[in-house]
């Protein structure tokens, strides 16, 4: 009996250890990094200017696929923070032609706050005050009942600018 418990624990070990060798050659993401001077996109650009201008964001950032929320781009910025970083993600819609996906994304959260993609429940996300651009922040030292002031400060200040985006 206990060798056949020995069998089995190796037998799991190296399901496990081959389960995670599995993951280290997954296919990455095709996402680039671009610089906020080579966004094509003028809208987005002006709000990332004026985000790193005020050095709340670097001068970089993730192209992200779009497509699945029907936005005609997206980008997302790793802020680097004394205790843990902040992803914040921003995406433009073209109001004057919304597909279906964008259409729903953009309901959902006038609606509800959040929105469904994929596998994905209940994405928190805001939408600026002309509904043409849609921001996801996560960094839980920023929220929930003893937020860190510098945390909370930086996404009091980014919202402020987000709301008011052209």
């Amino acid at each position: 009996m206990k060798k056949f418990k020995k069998i089995i624990a190796l037998v799991l070990a190296a399901f496990i250890i081959a389960s995670f060798a599995g993951c280290a050659t997954a296919p990455q993401s095709q996402s680039e990094t671009v610089k906020i001077t080579e966004i094509k996109e003028a809208g987005i650009k002006a709000l990332f200017t004026s985000l790193n201008k005020d050095k709340l964001v670097p001068d970089s950032a993730t192209d992200m696929q779009n497509e699945v929320i029907g936005a005609i781009s997206g980008y997302r910025f790793t802020i680097e923070l004394e205790g843990g970083n902040a992803l914040v993600e921003f995406y433009e819609f073209d109001k004057d032609n919304l597909n279906d996906s964008a259409k729903r994304v953009i309901n959902e959260v006038k609606k509800n706050g959040y929105f469904n993609m994929l596998d994905i429940s209940n994405v928190n996300a805001q939408l600026s005050d002309n509904e043409k651009y849609l921001m996801i922040y996560n960094d839980a030292k920023s929220e929930g009942d003893n937020p860190d002031s510098a945390h909370k400060e930086r996404r009091d200040k980014i919202t402020k600018i987000f709301l008011k985006a052209e």
